[in-house]
């Protein structure tokens, strides 16, 4: 097949849709298709290349309104002749995706959706939001051919939007386990940052509000002065200042146990999972975060908020632990607790590996992609 991949970003930009857009369009190279990859040019980067048999056009992005990168470009690209079998567009929520579903007045292709999920807002953006939900999302939604979900719980928020119960599919993120290495040895990264003999708190994204790190620093006010916090992530295109922001406020409560390491390399970031004790994300709003099913792939204790995604992945007390959105006590509390009980650790980890295995192994949720595309009407 010929098969056109929509995203406003792309690597090198990072994030978890990117990633997923990378690895999608990478494995259906390899399994022999044409793949061609429309996106913003966020970060700068070359305006066409091939990478590993995937063609990726990177048109001029004139602004980005709340964080929504506008693309004038892309639309004429839509609508010029090519003979796509299957247009997979990525997020309800971008422009980039509104430009392709309103092309086919103009070109009628079969579009494939992918909901990355739900971003919540407050003040005018939430009204910004409610707007949009009624109007354009409304409208993509029940124009695309078929619509690929990341959980039940989304999949039920789509159809409160507008799309038809029929064309949802519920296919989550995946791992590849096979690039999931359960055996690094990781005291040169130990030794780099001084972090023999101490306990290790993760988190790993983007320094965005959304993320909610300001409440994990919060909440390592309460935990154990053997016990490091390792934020691993920079920050995001339209989010400067964020990472001064949480630096302020460690220094402000008087923190010694918080280590910034920014953006890491690959290897890296190998290293701080497999170092962890515990896994952390505080976010306020999630689709199904790719750094959660990381860290349950190796087999890590994972302390999430209870929102949509997370709760969609973790069932608490079994694969993982859920704390209410922005109870620093509660956050610190579970910490300490979880610190002190190693066994209960290894028990949350195996459990969540197993989750993993079972449910949201890249291979088999790529499979399920194959089929939706083989269900749209030519």
């Amino acid at each position: 097949m010929k098969i056109l991949q929509v995203s406003s970003l792309f690597p090198p930009h990072i994030g978890g849709i990117e990633h997923h857009v990378w690895a999608l369009s990478n494995r259906l190279a390899e399994e022999g298709h044409d793949v061609t990859v429309y996106t913003s040019n966020v970060p700068k980067s070359k305006k066409y290349e091939v990478l590993n048999g995937v063609e990726i056009h990177r048109l001029t992005c004139l602004f980005s309104p709340l964080n929504n990168q506008v693309i004038p470009g892309l639309f004429f690209k839509l609508i010029s002749k090519n003979d796509f079998d299957i247009i997979h567009v990525h997020s309800h929520l971008h422009m980039s995706s509104n430009m392709t579903v309103f092309s086919k007045m103009f070109r009628k292709r079969p579009i494939v959706l992918t909901s990355h999920g739900i971003v919540e807002y407050r003040g005018w953006k939430n009204l910004v939001k409610i707007l949009y939900n009624k109007t354009m999302a409304k409208y993509m939604l029940k124009s695309a051919d078929k619509i690929i979900a990341l959980s039940p719980t989304q999949a039920n928020i789509l159809e409160k939007l507008g799309a038809n119960h029929s064309d949802i599919t519920v296919i989550p993120n995946g791992i590849d386990l096979n690039r999931i290495n359960l055996n690094v040895n990781a005291d040169s990264f130990k030794d780099q940052y001084q972090l023999h003999n101490k306990k290790i708190v993760l988190f790993v994204g983007g320094l965005i509000p959304r993320k909610g790190v300001n409440y994990l620093i919060d909440a390592m006010k309460q935990v154990k002065s053997d016990c490091i916090a390792l934020i691993v992530g920079g920050e995001l295109q339209g989010h400067s200042g964020a990472k001064i922001s949480l630096e302020e406020q460690v220094r402000k409560i008087g923190l010694k146990n918080i280590l910034f390491l920014g953006k890491v390399s690959n290897e890296d970031l190998e290293y701080a999972y497999t170092i962890a004790d515990v896994f952390v994300l505080p976010s306020l709003s999630e689709g199904l975060p790719l750094t959660l099913l990381e860290a349950m792939s190796y087999k890590k204790c994972v302390v999430v908020t209870d929102i949509p995604g997370n709760s969609d992945v973790i069932q608490d007390g079994e694969n993982g632990i859920l704390f209410e959105v922005g109870n620093s006590l509660d956050l610190g509390k579970m910490i300490n607790y979880l610190l002190t009980n190693e066994e209960l650790r290894k028990k949350l980890g195996m459990a969540a590996r197993k989750e993993i295995e079972k449910n949201y192994n890249w291979n088999k949720n790529f499979n399920r992609i194959l089929e939706v595309y083989g269900e749209v009407p030519k």
